[in-house]
């Protein structure tokens, strides 16, 4: 076989540098974390938590998954992705929709970026759950692996 003819299904699932229907693919880090600060700044929250954020999630690899099924730079779960016209797969719409969600959360949870944080790592329904058993102590309620999110993003 040519191997110029190589399926896009093969390139995608390699390196993605030789795909040319996907050059985003081939941004160095630098690159996206510059797009995340300017994503964030769009939306009106902190370039540095969305940044330290991103690297938490992915270490800024578009190509990174997780057991639970969280996929691409943003570890969207396909789902959630689809719910909010997000393709998980592209970081360029998965970093705009990250940092879209993000301001979302911050909004309802007024301003609370921790809370948003959460929600954004364990759902909303934890965070509402933690929020009615623990009041003021609500991180005290939170997962351990979701404590450690924050505290690893905000430095609290």
């Amino acid at each position: 076989a040519n191997p110029a003819q190589t399926t896009s299904a093969q390139t995608t699932t390699t390196t993605n540098t030789t795909n040319a229907a996907l050059p985003y693919m081939a941004l160095s880090t630098s690159a996206y974390v510059a797009i995340a600060r300017q994503d964030a700044i769009a939306n009106g929250i902190s370039p540095d938590y969305f940044v330290r954020q991103i690297q938490a999630e992915s270490g800024f690899n578009p190509q990174a998954y997780s057991p639970a099924g969280a996929v691409g730079i943003a570890q969207f779960e396909p789902a959630t992705a689809a719910g909010l016209g997000i393709d998980p797969y592209n970081p360029i719409s998965a970093l705009a929709g990250a940092a879209r969600y993000m301001a979302n959360y911050a909004k309802q949870y007024n301003g609370n970026y921790a809370m948003a944080l959460a929600a954004y790592n364990a759902g909303g329904g934890t965070v509402q759950y933690a929020v009615a058993a623990g009041g003021a102590n609500w991180m005290n309620f939170l997962p351990a692996e979701t404590r450690q999110y924050i505290y690893k993003i905000m430095g609290i």
